[in-house]
């Protein structure tokens, strides 16, 4: 039913503006939000409720599930239907933001095991909730007020764990804005005059093997070109290989190429591949001195996973035993500490707080060792000096991509920082890696199991399903089977059937090793359960299994060539 436009505006302002005050309409918004919500679980449950019960597997339309139900549709379809779009009615409303979700993911669910996705806290959420109700900008401290100084409060506080006492950063929707952020700083750094006149020709950045696919990305969006960021081989233990290094280095220069930028892997989502930050410093300090560079190539740690080891770096080791109980832990968090205590000298680093922080999207932040960012950063007309550090002169614009930037993701950080503070976020740190041995052990107690990534630092899970041999006689190959069991996965949860949603990693080196691959699973284990609970989550994954074999073995299903973009890395 179509309304009146100016029916609906009256009904708006009645409903959200004509309110006496910040409580009421607060109150109003709650109530609506409540209200909205209670409507998307109820048509969540609708959709649900239309799936045919699993035949091998009962029970699995009783709640919903780690996805809401999805549709499937082509975009250019939906696009070129030409509706005229017109004011509706609160229902109509209702049915859109229900849509909104469709397909979506639902973090809070036991079988959100894909990738990391955390439920945040209460008080994080709370606050980015309240942030966008009133709905501040982070333009300028005279828009958005002390917000500006807690997101410099934010980076300080992390900065120090990693020993800059002068640290100070940008807030950021994404780990990518920070890669951009710090390749952007590189090329200032190394070409000072390159924000007047453009990008020099000669510049290369260098990341290792096992960095973030996005690292090209972020180089073609600034302009450097995606073929000018070169990855550097790792070794065994899936760092950058020091010897190589030296090499790519040295070749780079005898070749006129200058280094702008060594990117280096602060833990992965795979194999969590963590650089040794020490050799690295080093590698690259004596390139410096060898052949007398005017400007040491800019040191940046994608640490958007692994910045919460920073909550144990110097940690003596009372303290240690204290937070991990297990000595498996134990010793992955020493390595971790190991191989970051070389961070003090490198430049920046990436935060993700949705990743591992309890916040909700997006809160990143870029943290620098010092403040000259600010001008790199700049167009090259303005310096920043100390009066731009007093209230109603601070403006981020000059250096941050956006003019308009969110401060929810500001908040939910600092809230979290000073509820958890430093030992709470250890103590996350160890409750993630007790997970992750719980779900190795509930996987190990299943045949069709096997666990792959023991050597990995990170909390990850990484398993081999073992198909019996008449199984893997009816196909070309394993990857093949591995991949058609993914899809029918998938298309369950997406249907809206309550299954574990996990994923699958094409080319998995085992061990690192380049000779030993196979196509594997995925679980990210973002909140610990009881053995029994896990041991649930995985007999769901089981009862799949042998589904899928059955109706191999009976021919009611068929192995298609399924092509699957590996969706982490």
């Amino acid at each position: 039913m179509k309304i009146n436009a100016n029916k609906l505006r009256r009904h708006i302002v009645r409903k959200f503006c004509h309110t006496s005050g910040d409580s009421e309409r607060l109150q109003a918004l709650m109530e609506y939000t409540q209200h909205l919500n209670d409507y998307i679980l109820s048509e969540g449950k609708k959709w649900q409720a239309n799936l045919p019960e699993l035949q091998f597997l009962s029970g699995t339309r009783t709640d919903l599930g780690p996805k809401f139900p999805a549709r499937y549709y082509s975009y250019l379809d939906e696009l070129d239907k030409g509706e005229d779009y017109e004011p509706v009615d609160d229902k109509e409303i209702l049915q859109e933001v229900a849509r909104f979700f469709r397909g979506s993911l639902r973090s809070g669910s036991p079988n959100a095991l894909f990738n990391m996705l955390p439920e945040a806290s209460i008080e994080a959420t709370a606050a980015a909730w309240l942030v966008t109700t009133y709905n501040p900008n982070m333009l300028m401290d005279f828009f958005g007020g002390e917000a500006l100084l807690i997101e410099q409060q934010v980076c300080r506080y992390i900065g120090k764990w990693a020993g800059w006492p002068q640290s100070m950063g940008i807030a950021c929707n994404g780990g990518k804005f920070t890669l951009l952020y710090a390749i952007r700083l590189a090329i200032s750094r190394m070409e000072p005059e390159s924000a007047k006149t453009g990008l020099p020709r000669d510049l290369v950045i260098l990341c290792s093997e096992g960095a973030h696919y996005c690292v090209e990305h972020a180089a073609s969006l600034l302009g450097l070109g995606a073929d000018n960021c070169l990855r550097v081989a790792g070794t065994k233990d899936g760092v950058m290989d020091p010897n190589e290094l030296q090499r790519v280095l040295d070749e780079q220069h005898l070749n006129g190429r200058r280094i702008a930028a060594v990117i280096c892997s602060g833990g992965t989502t795979i194999n969590f591949n963590c650089e040794d930050t020490c050799k690295i410093l080093q590698s690259i300090n004596d390139f410096s001195i060898r052949h007398s560079l005017r400007q040491r190539p800019y040191l940046h740690l994608d640490s958007v996973i692994g910045w919460i080891y920073l909550s144990t770096l110097n940690m003596d080791s009372e303290s240690i035993f204290a937070h991990f109980s297990e000595p498996e832990t134990r010793k992955r968090i020493a390595e971790v500490q190991r191989r970051l205590e070389g961070i003090s000298g490198f430049d920046s680093m990436g935060v993700d707080f949705h990743k591992n922080g309890l916040c909700p999207y997006a809160s990143s932040f870029f943290i620098a060792s010092d403040r000259r960012f600010m001008d790199e950063l700049g167009d090259g007309n303005y310096k920043y000096c100390d009066k731009d550090f007093h209230y109603g002169q601070f403006r981020t614009y000059r250096y941050t991509f956006e003019n308009s930037r969110p401060g929810q993701g500001i908040l939910a950080a600092w809230v979290n920082l000073r509820r958890l503070g430093r030992r709470g976020y250890a103590d996350y740190l160890a409750l993630l890696h007790r997970a992750r041995n719980s779900v190795s052990d509930a996987l190990a107690r299943h045949s069709f199991f096997r666990v792959l990534n023991e050597s990995s630092l990170g909390w990850e899970v990484v398993f081999a399903i073992l198909f019996a041999p008449d199984i893997i006689s009816l196909s070309q190959s394993h990857e093949e089977l591995a991949m058609s069991f993914m899809q029918e996965c998938w298309e369950r949860v997406n249907a809206g059937y309550n299954l574990p949603l996990f994923s699958i990693v094409p080319g998995y080196r085992i061990n690192n090793d380049p000779e030993n691959i196979i196509t594997a699973f995925l679980v990210y284990p973002m909140r610990q359960y009881s053995d029994e609970e896990w041991d649930d989550i995985v007999k769901l994954i089981a009862a799949q299994v042998n589904d899928f074999q059955d109706r191999l073995r009976s021919q009611q299903l068929s192995i298609e060539r399924i092509q699957i973009d590996s969706p982490v890395r």
